[in-house]
């Protein structure tokens, strides 16, 4: 199968090396043409336990892809709507997109495409430089559709799914994948933002009292908002949230990274999120208040 990946950060990157690996013909979209141009010239390395190279091909020219089978849309949510915009020649013929961003807030962007999906991957990456990502450790990565599609789409989310198999993704298909996004928003909304606040790895939040009865109180507030939504979430989030800080211990989160590179966070998309439904219900979110404009004032001085 032929696969163009749409944005070249950490996690593009890693989906990019292991496909590739898998022996899969795999294209970069990428809004820079030079960081294009360098990434074919080089390839992605990928940083296990050894360092190895895969070969990809990359451009700023959605026509020069040509026909594609997928289209992992792997940018940040604030910039679903330029890459879909980008995408657009691909998109054409209707290739199944899978779109792999954190949060809410950009799924009616995507309601423009023809066949898409969504992707929530709990696998680890973190980018030492364009080209260069670190496997920070392997999770299952899980698709499904947000609206109700029919049987030819069913066959075509199961052929990625066996692809990512086959790449060595875990990855499982849910007919619930609004569930699954708000049980990975509670993680990110526990763990995020205040590795950012404190500045450290994602486990170091347990060893300080204090950031984790934040983490306790956010994720309760995020999970008592889906609660009311009628969302179906994990029966005790704070334990899964804890659990997750232990098992990616040395893990710089997402958010971290992007402050750490004067990058925008997607705060918005995670704390901020809940904010705006808690508000929308009537409820109070204080925590989730106090955190994401925490990150933004971050944001604002990077």
């Amino acid at each position: 199968m032929i696969i163009t990946v749409v944005g070249p950060g950490a996690l593009g990157c890693l989906f990019a090396a292991l496909l590739s690996r898998a022996g899969h013909p795999v294209w970069f979209l990428d809004h820079d043409p030079e960081r294009a141009y360098q990434l074919s010239r080089q390839g992605i390395c990928l940083i296990e336990t050894t360092s190895n190279t895969y070969p990809v091909k990359s451009t700023a020219n959605a026509k020069e892809i040509g026909a594609t089978d997928v289209v992992l849309l792997c940018v940040k949510s604030y910039d679903v709507h330029d890459a879909l915009r980008q995408a657009a020649p691909l998109l054409e013929d209707g290739p199944l997109l899978i779109a792999m961003q954190n949060g809410l807030g950009h799924h009616e962007a995507l309601r423009q495409v023809k066949n898409w999906a969504v992707g929530i991957t709990a696998q680890g990456a973190a980018l030492i430089e364009p080209g260069v990502v670190k496997h920070g450790g392997s999770g299952l990565t899980t698709l499904g559709f947000m609206d109700k599609v029919g049987p030819e789409m069913l066959k075509c989310l199961a052929e990625v799914a066996a692809l990512f198999e086959g790449a060595g993704l875990s990855t499982q298909i849910s007919s619930d994948i609004e569930a699954t996004i708000w049980n990975k928003l509670l993680i990110n909304a526990g763990i995020n933002a205040l590795t950012v606040i404190y500045d450290c790895p994602n486990g170091k939040l347990l060893e300080n009292p204090k950031a984790r009865e934040y983490l306790r109180q956010a994720v309760m507030e995020a999970a008592a908002v889906a609660a009311a939504k009628g969302i179906k979430i994990t029966t005790d989030p704070v334990a899964k949230a804890e659990m997750v800080c232990r098992a990616t211990s040395q893990n710089i989160s997402s958010m971290l990274q992007d402050i750490r590179h004067g990058q925008t966070t997607e705060i918005e998309s995670i704390n901020g999120v809940i904010v705006r439904e808690a508000e929308s219900l009537g409820m109070p979110a204080p925590v989730n208040t106090l955190l994401t404009a925490k990150v933004r004032a971050l944001q604002a001085v990077d």
